[in-house]
Order: C-alpha cells, then structure tokens, then sequence
C-alpha cells in the first residue's frame, strides 16, 4: 500500500449530515439588531421558520399562542436579547423556565455586555447559555452561525410538543 494512500482520510470521514430544520423564536427589541440577527441566522442556513418579537411580554403571549399568536409553531430554540424595553428578558426568561409546557425550550440569551451579575443571574434562571454579542459584524455573523450549528447539528433537541400529540394519540386509542 502506498504511503500516501495510508495517511488520506477515508472519503465518507468527512460528510457532513444537512441541518435539521427548526423553529426559532428571536426577542429582539432594536429594529436592526433584530434584522441583522435575523439575517445571520438566514445567512447560517435557517430558511425558514425564524419569528421574531421586540420583547419578553409578546414572547410569553408567542408562546402561550396568545392574541396575534394563536397560529405561532413552539419554537425548538429562543434566542433572547438582555435588553427588553417592558418586560425584562430575565422575567421573560423566569416565566419561560417556570412553565412546565415550555421549560424545556432551549433559550440563549445575548447581550452587549458580559457584566458577572448579568451572567449568573442568566444561569440563576436556567437559561441554557449566554453569549456576550460581539460588536464587530463578522464576528456577530460567525457567532450566530456557531450557535445554529450547535443547536441543530451538535444536541439533540427536545421535541416536547411533538410527544405531547404522539401521548395524546395514543391515550385515546
């Protein structure tokens, strides 16, 4: 066997499986924070089945499927912006984490600033991670993309509500 051969990767070493698609639920309440985000997750792979809400009191209505919401899909993943005009994202956070029908959505929580107070107070609440935003555009994009490729590719996401329907097809067969 040649030596050259030996050392070359086998050809299916490196496949890499496509991304499972999933919903995400941005809270964002600066109009071009909320855009650019929105666009480096588009620019990472997400096509669609990205919603987006300006703060923590139309999240908990999104999630509870509430007014303009009645038809929201339970996002897989929320990425949560600290600096919420009304409703602080910590409370959001609280109320999102204390629901039994949504604790288990994955919530990453971003902000400008990695202040120590904010961090535990973050992981206080079981947020599932936070992530100081860069300011520089690329490496914003670069972290967005890291992110979605760890929530899709990296864990397994909880499927909640998709066993809540199997469990109440089966309880009434």
């Amino acid at each position: 066997m040649p030596a050259s051969s030996a050392s070359a990767p086998s050809p299916g070493l490196f496949l890499v499986k496509p991304l499972t698609p999933i919903e995400v639920l941005v809270v964002e309440s600066n109009p071009a924070d909320a855009l650019l985000t929105m666009t480096a997750f588009h620019a990472a792979g997400l096509t669609n089945g990205i919603h987006c809400v300006r703060e923590g009191q139309d999240a908990i209505m999104y999630l509870r499927r509430e007014g303009p919401y009645v038809a929201a899909r339970v996002p897989d993943l929320i990425f949560l912006d600290l600096s919420q005009p009304r409703m602080s994202a910590l409370l959001a956070l609280e109320v999102i984490k204390s629901t039994s029908a949504l604790s288990h959505i994955p919530v990453v929580v971003a902000a400008d600033t990695d202040d120590p107070a904010f961090v535990e107070a973050v992981y206080s609440l079981n947020a599932n991670c936070f992530i100081r935003k860069p300011t520089e555009l690329m490496q914003f994009l670069r972290c967005i993309e890291s992110c979605y490729e760890y929530w899709v590719s990296v864990v397994t996401l909880s499927r909640e509500n998709h066993k809540s329907l199997k469990a109440s097809a089966i309880s009434t067969n």
